[in-house]
């Protein structure tokens, strides 16, 4: 199982620079930024998601770093692809492209007046093919280290997305849901992984967003809450969890245990 962390700027940036090199340190394989012009999961404000994912690149060598991902609100495919193909030599070509369809907050941030759902499902598919093909560069906006693009992360929760990402896609994420319990939560990625399946003709990473908000669920309470926390969303299908580092910040009083993440990074169930 691939474990990866998400980290919410909030914080001066030398605390920034620590949790990278932190989540880096731990041995996970992913580390993953917010885009979104607003905190969409709290109230303090945080640094810009491309410029953040730059400095992170410079910060760290070896994790790879994405973005969970870039709203397509207020980003366009030509600039969006022209900062992809920058930040992936800036890393070394360790850059994860996420993208998802974004949200009414998204909106609001930028000013623009709120879509319908079919609306912002029919912009996101418009603007991830335009992205597939744009990553790939070419002799006048140069070319990507990753070959033959860097690989591109869809976010998506409803079955028309979900077929997008299985379409395009090189990762589907999800959270599952919103203010589910954990077996409500479970249930919904299993029935979306199974779109996914009826949908895919190659590989994707099946990828699942932890937020307590989302699904209620505790993993990080004891090295055995996580690896049956492991087991359980293994068996759904998923490859890959992702959570928000540090753990304690975004967890229930009382249900992080001392020591849970390291344990769980060495072992790697």
């Amino acid at each position: 199982m691939r474990l990866g962390a998400v980290i919410v700027p909030f914080e001066p940036w030398e605390q920034v620079v620590r949790w990278g090199r932190e989540v880096e340190e731990l041995g996970l394989d992913s580390l993953w930024v917010p885009d979104h012009l607003v905190n969409t999961i709290g109230s303090r404000p945080f640094y810009e998601g491309w410029t953040t994912l730059a400095a992170l690149a410079q910060a760290t060598t070896r994790i790879r770093i994405g973005t969970l991902v870039s709203s397509i609100v207020f980003r366009t495919p030509p600039v969006l692809a022209k900062q992809a193909l920058a930040v992936d030599h800036v890393s070394g070509g360790r850059l994860e492209v996420g993208v998802g369809a974004g949200a009414d907050a998204d909106n609001e941030a930028a000013g623009l007046a709120q879509w319908t759902p079919r609306e912002r499902s029919d912009r996101l598919r418009a603007f991830v093919e335009e992205l597939d093909d744009l990553l790939r560069g070419d002799e006048r906006r140069g070319f990507p280290l990753q070959r033959p693009r860097p690989p591109l992360t869809v976010a998506a929760w409803s079955p028309r997305n979900i077929r997008l990402a299985a379409e395009r896609a090189d990762r589907w994420n999800t959270m599952g849901g919103y203010g589910l319990s954990a077996e409500e939560g479970l249930r919904a990625a299993a029935a979306q992984v199974a779109v996914l399946e009826a949908a895919s003709r190659r590989s994707v990473i099946r990828s699942f967003l932890h937020g307590y908000r989302w699904v209620a669920e505790t993993p990080f309470a004891s090295v055995e809450a996580f690896s049956a926390y492991v087991a359980r969303y293994r068996d759904a299908g998923f490859d890959e969890l992702l959570f928000y580092y540090p753990p304690e910040r975004f967890s229930p009083p009382g249900t992080v245990g001392e020591g849970v993440l390291g344990h769980v990074a060495k072992e790697r169930p």
